[in-house]
C-alpha cells in the first residue's frame, strides 16, 4: 500500500504545536508499503516496513520499529531503525536510539545512550581557502 500525503497548510506561526504535522502513524498500528510526505513532520511511533520520503522531518518516535529505507532533511530516531536513513541535514540518534543499518548525513548526532551498528558516509565539506565552509545546518565558528 502507498500513501501521500500533500503539503501541510497550516500556519506554523499559530502556535499550534502539530502545525508542521503532515503524518502521525501512532503505537499500535502497523503498516508495510510507501510513504511520501511533503515538508514538515513524520513521526513514526509504530511498527512500520518498507520506504518513507518527507521534504521535511521523519521522526522514529521512542516507540516506533521501522525496518524501511528512510530519506528526509532531518531524522530523528528515538526508537529503532533496522535499515537505512539518508538524510540531507542533519540525522540524529537520540538517548534510547537504536540504528542497525547504513546512514548517510552530513551531521550525526548520537546522545549518550544511543547505539549505532552499520555504516556511515559524511560527505566532504566544501573547502574554501583552506577552511571548512559552513553548510546552512552547521553551527562551526570559523
Amino acid at each position: 500500500m502507498d500513501i501521500n500525503l500533500g503539503k501541510h497548510r497550516a500556519n506554523p506561526l499559530d502556535g499550534d504545536s502539530d502545525a508542521n504535522m503532515v503524518a502521525l502513524l501512532g503505537s499500535g498500528t502497523e503498516f508495510e508499503g510507501t510513504l511520501r510526505a511533503g515538508p514538515g513532520q513524520v513521526c513514526l511511533d509504530s511498527t512500520f516496513k518498507g520506504n518513507a520520503t518527507s521534504e521535511g522531518t521523519i521522526l522514529i518516535d521512542e516507540r516506533g520499529d521501522v525496518a524501511a529505507e528512510l530519506t528526509a532533511k532531518i531524522i530523528s530516531i528515538a526508537g529503532k531503525l533496522k535499515g537505512t536513513a539518508k538524510a540531507s541535514e542533519r540525522l540524529e540518534i537520540r538517548s534510547h536510539g537504536v540504528v542497525l543499518g547504513d546512514i548517510s548525513t552530513p551531521v550525526l548526532v548520537v546522545e549518550p545512550g544511543g547505539y549505532f551498528d552499520g555504516h556511515c558516509h559524511m560527505p566532504v565539506p566544501e573547502v574554501e581557502n583552506g577552511q571548512i565552509k559552513p553548510t546552512v545546518s552547521q553551527n562551526i565558528a570559523l
